[in-house]
């Protein structure tokens, strides 16, 4: 079997640094992976060392037959969650993802005080809503697209001296209600980032070289 490294994807931050952004659910969605964001999506700001994880995971179970042989197999479930560790613990975009922005009240510095943040920690159910989350691996881009989802659990790490305080996120998303997008819980754009005339005269040169 052939290999292609040129195959290979390794995740990184694209050069704006905006990798999760989450906006009222109906806002208006990118529909391509360097598609410009809606200016209603915030920026979480820095996600931690180990990137997010995107899961899709099928749930199936196997029907019997007399004798007890196999039967037919039928899927009885299809979820997909997203989890992410953002670092920016002051970041308002990150306070009202994890609490509600009904639980988030914050008063602008003065000339005789700081910032203050009012958080209050309830028990509501957080709001469905639309959410993005971009890579780049050299030139090329991904961009997943959740139409509809909910953050469903929210960890907090130690506030402590020797780490910074960080938030994990797990957002379950749902399936878009959109026609277009055929029945899909999230929608993962690609794009190379290398036109078929800068590929044609990569090709050339090498051959030359050959």
């Amino acid at each position: 079997m052939a290999v292609n490294v040129n195959n290979a994807f390794v995740g990184t931050p694209p050069i704006d640094g905006g990798v999760y952004f989450n906006a009222p659910a109906g806002t208006a969605l990118p529909e391509e992976a360097t598609a410009a964001l809606d200016e209603k999506f915030k920026d979480h700001g820095a996600v931690g060392a180990d990137g997010f994880t995107v899961a899709p995971q099928r749930t199936s179970t196997t029907e019997k037959m007399f004798g007890g042989a196999d039967y037919i197999e039928l899927q009885t479930e299809y979820t997909e969650e997203i989890s992410i560790t953002l670092l920016e613990d002051d970041n308002d975009a990150v306070i009202e993802t994890s609490f509600g922005g009904e639980n988030y009240k914050k008063i602008d510095a003065t000339d005789s005080d700081g910032v203050k943040r009012t958080i209050f920690h309830t028990e509501r159910q957080l709001p469905i809503k639309s959410h993005v989350i971009k890579a780049v691996s050299g030139e090329k881009s991904k961009t997943y697209v959740i139409p509809r989802g909910r953050v469903s659990t929210v960890e907090k790490s130690a506030d402590v001296h020797s780490a910074s305080t960080k938030t994990t996120l797990t957002i379950k998303a749902f399936k878009s209600p959109v026609k277009e997008h055929n029945g899909a819980f999230v929608i993962e754009y690609r794009d190379s980032g290398v036109p078929n005339t800068a590929a044609e005269s990569a090709g050339s040169e090498l051959s030359s070289t050959g």
